[in-house]
Parts: structure tokens; C-alpha cells; sequence
């Protein structure tokens, strides 16, 4: 390729992306076709032109959308880090997908589940007492959003109605003081706490699960010598690491803060007779809709 031909593609390329960017700032959604009467130059300054725009681009009769499917991937991603509790990479993939997408559905779509990323993360962070009253009104400026969203058909607008009801009931839960679901939200904190190599955050949150099924787990523990070196050693290290008792001689050999939460997890298991981190899992996130 000559460098004159270089400079009229890199020149031409320019005039269509300020054309497609004049179309945008008027409201309008420009297109870029290719025929079969283009030159090889007018199709590689379209193609190249429609990348770096994220504009549609149609092809005889196929369609191509590349922000669209931008979009798409984002939106995807964000929905999965949601429900692994990732709420920042959530948000970020999320308010990409706001950027790149024209489509209204996936709009609407975008706002959803940023309102369910902010909702999610105040759950798991809620003082259990205020639970209800606090988060009351998100719950119902969520529903009122769903009810507005126009583009989701009446299956769609369900599932997440009712997804909210079950988070609702959830968070009663909590400001009732029910041991099992305060152990759900106490295991998702210390498992993002995990996450963000907080340690001493997730030993905490630990011992607070003890702290809740200090019988159910004190009863194993009797039976299991290693349980019991584990709990002794991990109520003798948060002593030391937080300074509320007196500085031991010798520090506690502890384990790995995720290979507590492992064992925690088994103990949680048996004494609840359910797989209890896929429980807080299933409890805590939004499964998006599935179209039969």
C-alpha cells in the first residue's frame, strides 16, 4: 500500500467519522452500506470507519453492529459480576454498555441491573436491625422501573418482580434476626473481603458466623479435635491482629483466611443440610431471564 493511498484512507476515514459524529449530535443513527458498486478504497474507508465508530455497518443484506455487540458483551459481563458480587467491575461493564448501545431494550436493560447492582450491594452491607426500613424505598423505586419498562414483555417484567419479592423476604430476614440468613450475608461479605485481600475483614466476618452458630458449631468442634485448634487459634489471632485482649506471647499458626472460609463452608453445610455457599449464591444474585 503506497503512502499516497495511506493518507487519502486516513483523510477520508476522518470526513466519514466527523460525518457520523454531525449525524449523532443530530439525533440520527447513521448506517454505513456497502455495495457492490464501491471501490476497494470506499469499502475499506467504511469498514475502517465503522470500527472505529462503533456504527452499523450492512453488507449487501447482512447487518453488522459492532458497539451494539459491544454492548451486549458488557451488559453479559456485568450481569455475571453482579452475581459473583464484583459490584465495581459490575458497574464499570455496565455503564459501558450505556455508552455503546443505541437499542432501547438493552437500555432499559442497562438501567435494570445497574439499580440491581446498587440494591445488592446495600443488602449485603445492611445493618440487619434497619434492613427493612433502609432499603424499603429501593426495593420500591425498582419495582416502579420494572412496571415502566416498556420493551420488557410481561414474562420478563415477572421474573424480576419476583426476584425482588424473594430478596424482599430476605432482608425481613435479617431485621428479624433469623441465624441462617444473617449467616448468608456475613459469609458474602467475608467472601468479598476474599476478593479484595482483606484478611482480616474475612477472618471477621468468620468469627461472627461462629459467633452465630456458636452451639451447632461448638458441638462438632467437641468432636473434632482440629475444628477446635482452628477456632481456638482464630479467636486468639483476631485478638492480636484487632487489639481487643491483651498481646498473646506467641502468635497463633492460622490458616489461610480462604481456607477458613473452606472449612467454615462444610461446617455450614452440615449443620444447615444444604450446600451453604451455593445457598447464599442462589439467595444473593439475580439470574437473568431465560425466554422459553
Amino acid at each position: 500500500m503506497s503512502k499516497e493511498f495511506e493518507s487519502e484512507i486516513f483523510t477520508a476515514v476522518k470526513e466519514e467519522i466527523e460525518r457520523i459524529e454531525s449525524e449523532r449530535y443530530n439525533s440520527k443513527n447513521p448506517v454505513l452500506v456497502v455495495t457492490s458498486k464501491d471501490s476497494t478504497k470506499d469499502i475499506v474507508i467504511k469498514i475502517l470507519s465503522a470500527e472505529r465508530m462503533g456504527a452499523p455497518l450492512k453488507i449487501h443484506s447482512t447487518s453488522f453492529n459492532p458497539a451494539e455487540d459491544l454492548a451486549k458483551k458488557n451488559l453479559s459481563i456485568g450481569k455475571r459480576a453482579l452475581n459473583s458480587w464484583q459490584f465495581r467491575k459490575s458497574m464499570d461493564h455496565l455503564s459501558l454498555a450505556a455508552i455503546q448501545t443505541t437499542d432501547k431494550t438493552i437500555q432499559q436493560k442497562v438501567n435494570l441491573y445497574k439499580q440491581l447492582n446498587k440494591l445488592l450491594k446495600a443488602i449485603i452491607q445492611a445493618n440487619p436491625e434497619r434492613a427493612v426500613r433502609n432499603l424499603q424505598p429501593i426495593f420500591k423505586d425498582i419495582r416502579l422501573s420494572i412496571e415502566k419498562y416498556d420493551l420488557f414483555d410481561k414474562a420478563e417484567q415477572q421474573h424480576y418482580l419476583q426476584l425482588l419479592d424473594l430478596l424482599f423476604n430476605f432482608v425481613e430476614a435479617l431485621t428479624k434476626k433469623e441465624v441462617a440468613s444473617l449467616t448468608h450475608q456475613l459469609l458474602a461479605r467475608c467472601s468479598i473481603s476474599l476478593m479484595n485481600s482483606e484478611y482480616l475483614a474475612a477472618n471477621i466476618w468468620l468469627f461472627k458466623i461462629y459467633l452465630l452458630n456458636k452451639d451447632s458449631f461448638t458441638t462438632i468442634a467437641n468432636k473434632n479435635e482440629r475444628l477446635k485448634e482452628v477456632l481456638v487459634n482464630l479467636k486468639e489471632y483476631l485478638s492480636i491482629e484487632t487489639g481487643l485482649s491483651e498481646e498473646l506471647d506467641d502468635s497463633p499458626t492460622i490458616a489461610k483466611s480462604g481456607d477458613l472460609r473452606d472449612i467454615f463452608i462444610d461446617l455450614l453445610t452440615e449443620i444447615y443440610d444444604v450446600n451453604f455457599l451455593e445457598k447464599t449464591k442462589e439467595i444473593l444474585s439475580f439470574p437473568p431471564f431465560k425466554s422459553t
